[in-house]
């Protein structure tokens, strides 16, 4: 068995429920059953267009220093509306331990506008949103975001909230962690 020489994944994973809420563009916390018929309905974050959210991602002390963080959403919508779509865009400000903040080449980062298809509703989705540049520099370092649904680049904008469900980072693991609270093994 060989050695995976580009190394391996893991996530950063973020709780929807955690997330800062502004005073206006919020977006809003209803029930839905999953199209689950005489199920139980669940509290999920719905996204008007406009709608917003703060949150906070920290970087693992084995995530791989200088590497990018690969951004995206886990999300279903409350009715089925084929060839509609929508859009999320993230803003992103970073910094590594003791370092000012800075803004990322790229940001805001706007993903792919979403083909909505027969069946999304109720069905777990994933949307990519952003492939934020290397700007880890250094153990835990810390990535202030704000999500915003956008109207899509192209077609018709999808009439409904779209529920994010969960927000997830994916990121290069190298196998060194780190010697103390925050410097990496060399």
């Amino acid at each position: 068995m060989g050695r995976n020489i580009f190394g391996t994944w893991d996530d950063i994973q973020g709780n929807v429920s955690s997330a800062k809420l502004p005073a206006s563009n919020a977006p809003t916390w209803t029930t839905f059953d999953f199209g689950i018929g005489g199920g139980i309905a669940f509290n999920v974050l719905g996204f008007d267009t406009n709608d917003y959210f703060d949150f906070i991602l920290q970087t693992s002390h084995s995530m791989k220093l200088n590497s990018p963080l690969d951004f995206h959403i886990h999300w279903t919508i409350p009715s089925d509306d084929a060839g509609k779509r929508f859009a999320f865009k993230l803003d992103v400000i970073a910094a590594g331990v003791n370092e000012a903040f800075a803004v990322p080449t790229g940001s805001p980062f706007t993903g792919a506008d979403v083909e909505l298809a027969v069946g999304d509703s109720g069905k777990h989705n994933l949307a990519e949103i952003a492939t934020i540049p290397a700007v880890n520099t250094s153990v835990s370092t810390l990535y202030q975001c704000r999500l915003t649904r956008v109207a899509p680049a192209s077609g018709t904008d999808y009439g409904s909230d779209v529920y994010v469900l969960f927000n997830d980072s994916h990121y290069m693991k190298d196998a060194l962690g780190s010697k103390s609270e925050y410097i990496k093994w060399s």
